[in-house]
């Protein structure tokens, strides 16, 4: 059977069973308090950098690029927003001129998406705009919303399943910058790490011949239908075992996410010997470690660790800002 056939069928499925397996062991999460460089900043000054933040985030370590950007735009983010609406290439390039994987810098693409969303938080940040009105009363739906507000920002739109716009949400939340009174309304931000952790756990798998063809032996440019039906299941997937592990979805997403890019990583070593035998609790987060006693906490559940027969999955290359 074609790829193309394959997609047009039901290419991905959930295994629930997993997910409740993996629920148990996320349940035991219990997140630090946390303080950042912008913690003592205003509320509106806090709101500000991370949109601008999560606006230019992808293909680029995320902490490396926000403790960059912090540097540069703390503590007055908010007045500085005329600012910020002029950057140039040449500012990103020297902002990021030692991040070790300069082709990923892209300073003209993230110049400009740092212009156009300073330029809408301009317009939205006005004495009497949405963003103080959602500071005073910080909800998730509706017209007058997070999401149809934020939304309005460019480089949050072009993606159906709204990676950044629900990044930026989950971030404010589990902050406290904006603890929204619907968290139930809370997405999941699904992005490559994610695909993978739930492809190798097991939690979702390919139901086709033709689509575990696509997504095992040398990376190679895939599908965009292929990457957005697998974001669709994992979506799905995230949200099962949130409600499982009693943990709201922004916590849930943080959760894994961490586990996904320091534990379950692209690279499998010489006769089956992947990374996660020996986890890095070092690089963690000192919340997250508290899960990782020795080797990946998903252990127990992981189909690729428990079943020889089962593929050694990767995630789609897929090079877009949204993914």
């Amino acid at each position: 059977m074609s790829l193309d056939r394959a997609l047009d069928g039901v290419p991905f499925a959930i295994d629930k069973f997993r997910c409740l397996e993996a629920a148990r062991m996320l349940a035991k999460f219990k997140p630090d308090e946390e303080h950042f460089p912008w913690s003592l900043a205003t509320p509106i000054a806090q709101v500000a950098f991370k949109t601008l933040f999560v606006s230019i985030c992808h293909r680029m370590n995320w902490d490396v690029l926000q403790s960059a950007l912090a540097e540069w735009m703390l503590p007055d983010t908010d007045r500085r927003l005329a600012e910020f609406a002029a950057t140039s290439p040449k500012q990103i390039r020297e902002l990021l001129a030692t991040y070790a994987r300069q082709e990923r810098v892209l300073p003209h693409q993230r110049a400009s998406m740092l212009r156009d969303t300073a330029t809408t938080l301009l317009e939205l940040s006005q004495s009497d705009g949405p963003i103080r009105r959602l500071l005073k009363q910080p909800h998730l739906e509706g017209a007058d919303g997070f999401y149809a507000q934020f939304g309005r920002i460019a480089a949050f739109q072009g993606d159906p399943l709204e990676k950044k716009l629900r990044v930026l949400a989950h971030d404010l939340h589990r902050e406290g910058i904006m603890r929204f009174s619907d968290p139930q309304n809370l997405r999941p931000a699904v992005e490559y790490h994610l695909l993978r952790l739930y492809l190798r756990t097991g939690r979702v798998f390919p139901t086709r011949p033709a689509v575990v063809e696509a997504l095992t032996g040398e990376p190679r440019p895939a599908r965009r239908r292929l990457v957005m039906l697998l974001r669709e299941t994992v979506d799905q997937a995230m949200r099962d075992c949130a409600q499982y592990a009693g943990l709201d979805v922004a916590t849930l997403n943080y959760l894994e996410w961490q586990l996904a890019r320091t534990i379950c990583i692209s690279e499998l070593g010489p006769e089956w010997h992947p990374h996660c035998v020996n986890a890095p609790a070092q690089e963690l987060p000192h919340d997250v470690a508290r899960l990782v006693a020795g080797p990946c906490p998903y252990g127990q559940s992981c189909r690729t660790l428990g079943d020889r027969g089962y593929e050694w999955f990767n995630e789609p290359q897929f090079e877009k800002a949204i993914y």
